[in-house]
């Protein structure tokens, strides 16, 4: 006889994510293949808030929760959601907070992760959860090495690498030197980095070891 034709694969919400809430700010989503979830919120072409998280399916429906970052008021809290998707299509969530969240897929996700692209000099505006946005500029090696030099006595260095999925998302890891450093002296936070090559920015999404508080990065080279 004939062997059993393999089982479809289990419907995924992984990938980039991008819409609207429903309190008017444009959203950028991202879930990795671990369930891992990072967002932003932009208004007005600024970062107003950001997301850090865990997404899990059942079906076509999932759920998640994770650390709000809201920059404006600069508060951190615990938020939960619940929603359906289509796979590589689109995206609809409720917010524990009561907001609201469509999205469509962004195919940009498919493309690999290049070092070689990500790699110059960046310049932008860094902030945590606790500290005013200001310029940073950061520098991105080839060989996946991220350094940025003192400003106002607090300077970092780490890694930017590629994920092993093969997707368009680097692991980041950068520890902050100075006494003047937000997340403190000696501090790792550990994330995400996206390069968008066609708007030659790069976006990096961090947490501290706690996960109660993190780092933004957003720049153009």
């Amino acid at each position: 006889p004939a062997p059993a034709p393999a089982p479809a694969p289990a419907p995924s919400v992984e990938g980039f994510w991008v819409g609207r809430s429903s309190l008017g700010a444009d959203v950028a989503l991202t879930v990795l293949e671990n369930g891992e979830t990072w967002g932003v919120y932009t208004s007005g072409g600024y970062i107003v808030g950001a997301l850090a998280g865990s997404t899990s399916v059942t079906g076509r429906a999932m759920s998640g929760s994770g650390a709000d970052f809201n920059l404006l008021n600069r508060t951190v809290s615990r938020g939960s959601f619940v929603g359906t998707f289509v796979p590589q299509q689109s995206i609809s969530a409720q917010l524990s907070s009561g907001a609201t969240f469509s999205g469509r897929y962004n195919s940009l996700y498919d493309q690999p992760a290049s070092l070689s692209a990500a790699a110059g000099t960046y310049i932008g505006q860094g902030v945590t959860g606790w500290t005013s946005p200001q310029t940073i500029g950061v520098t991105v090696s080839s060989t996946g090495t991220i350094t940025m030099p003192a400003s106002l006595g607090c300077s970092a260095s780490g890694t930017v690498l590629p994920r092993s999925s093969g997707k368009n998302v680097f692991n980041v890891s950068v520890r902050f030197q100075g006494t003047t450093c937000a997340l403190g002296n000696g501090a790792t936070a550990q994330g995400v980095a996206f390069y968008d090559a066609a708007q030659r920015t790069l976006l990096v999404l961090a947490l501290n070891s706690a996960q109660t508080d993190g780092f933004i990065y957003y720049a153009a080279k």
